[in-house]
């Protein structure tokens, strides 16, 4: 077994039961399929959607499979036909989408499987649609020869993947010093960077199947880097890195990640936030102007406008799932508060942790966007997750709007 937290007869049960319900998800496609040409409506949403959803469905079960099999041990050829199914699957979910991690493992394993140029240009497709800008991705796809050519400085998820670029820059000249970061990103940064996610305990949880860090050996079989001395890293996949070695990566200096255009965010920053002046001590600069305009939309928009306007901006959707959950949440409008910490949450300037969570494993990777003294504090919301922040100590305020704030010592 690679994983050493793998329990056998759990993966294997969980890669049956995974397979079955991806023959029952294809056989309802069939159906669906023969319903739509045929003018049959069955249910209360359209075929076309339920067939993407049900596509959906399976490209999760599938990706937890190729996870499962590799933490198992099983030869990583039994893999490839896993792979290839998921990329089918992705290319028919429609508007759908899977997120950052899926698509960015995917786009990895993609290397570390030397896929075909079809699946790539899939993953580059879906990428786009998702509107991620990500030079982790922007680099695997760009190496990979398809003809992508943006390279960016943003990074999706800044810890810990905005330290790859260490790694790529010591590459260019000393291949010796670039591995030996490699060692230390993965021995002390990446799963840490992961916390959270809620990695750390996950493997005490039903559904665990492994984490690996398969975009990590992507750029070391990219960079050429020597890994030996990862071989049994609980979340290297020494094997996949080593399992192929004829595909051709275009070469890339790290001076084209110089020349990116500026993201969006930089060319909108405005100091100042007028509609409440006192939150500049807390906010910094650069989210001046969209914790601005949250404000002013909060007060004049509607409840449906306004969840439609930021249900994927902040993750609205992921708080509450259904437009009547907002209404009723907000029935009182004291929510500006929260909505701001979800926000900033979202930028990864606050810091989200689940009530089980110790603060201590996360001190060390959390944002510190301020060029002055700072100390720590904690929003305190109504649920069972806990806030935190570093904001300015000359920043003596009580509370934002409806939150309150406490310094924690």
């Amino acid at each position: 077994m690679r994983d050493k937290l793998c329990i056998e007869e759990k993966y294997r049960e969980g890669i049956e039961y995974h397979k079955k319900f991806i023959e029952e998800n294809r056989e309802e496609i069939v159906g669906l399929e023969e319903d739509e040409k045929n003018g049959i409506k069955r249910y209360p949403n359209d075929n076309k959607s339920i067939i993407e959803e049900t596509y959906l469905s399976n490209f999760l079960y599938e990706t937890e499979n190729i996870i499962a099999k590799y933490s198992l041990g099983e030869n990583i050829s039994t893999i490839e036909a896993d792979y290839k199914n998921a990329i089918g699957s992705l290319e028919n979910i429609g508007e759908r989408e899977v997120g950052y991690v899926n698509l960015l493992w995917m786009v990895s394993l993609g290397i570390l499987l030397e896929t075909d140029k079809k699946s790539f240009e899939i993953l580059n497709k879906l990428v786009e649609k998702e509107n991620i800008k990500d030079s982790v991705i922007d680099f695997l796809l760009y190496a990979s020869d398809i003809g992508y050519t943006k390279i960016t400085n943003d990074y999706f998820k800044v810890n810990p993947y905005s330290k790859t670029r260490e790694i790529i820059e010591l590459a260019q000249t000393d291949k010796k010093k670039a591995s030996k970061r490699l060692h230390t990103y993965m021995e002390k940064e990446w799963f840490k960077g992961h916390y959270d996610y809620e990695w750390k305990n996950a493997h005490k949880e039903p559904g665990y199947v492994g984490f690996w860090s398969f975009e990590t050996a992507a750029l070391a079989k990219i960079l050429e880097l020597d890994d030996t001395s990862l071989i049994n890293n609980n979340h290297y996949p020494y094997d996949l890195a080593h399992y192929k070695n004829a595909m051709k990566f275009k070469p890339i200096s790290i001076s084209e990640f110089d020349n990116e255009h500026e993201s969006e965010e930089t060319n909108e920053i405005k100091e100042g936030i007028e509609h409440n002046p006192l939150l500049e001590k807390l906010i910094p600069i650069r989210w001046h102007s969209f914790v601005n305009s949250l404000i002013q939309d909060y007060k004049e928009l509607d409840d449906c406008a306004f969840y439609e306007k930021y249900k994927k901006l902040i993750g609205l959707d992921q708080i509450w799932f259904l437009l009547q959950e907002y209404q009723k949440e907000n029935e009182q409008k004291k929510l500006l508060g929260t909505l701001i910490v979800f926000a900033m949450t979202e930028k990864e300037y606050v810091l989200q942790l689940d009530y089980k969570e110790d603060l201590e494993d996360y001190l060390s990777n959390m944002k510190n966007e301020w060029n002055t003294k700072t100390k720590l504090v904690q929003f305190i919301l109504n649920n069972d997750q806990n806030y935190y922040a570093w904001v300015p100590v000359d920043a003596n305020i009580e509370a934002m709007y409806e939150v309150i704030m406490k310094e924690v010592r």
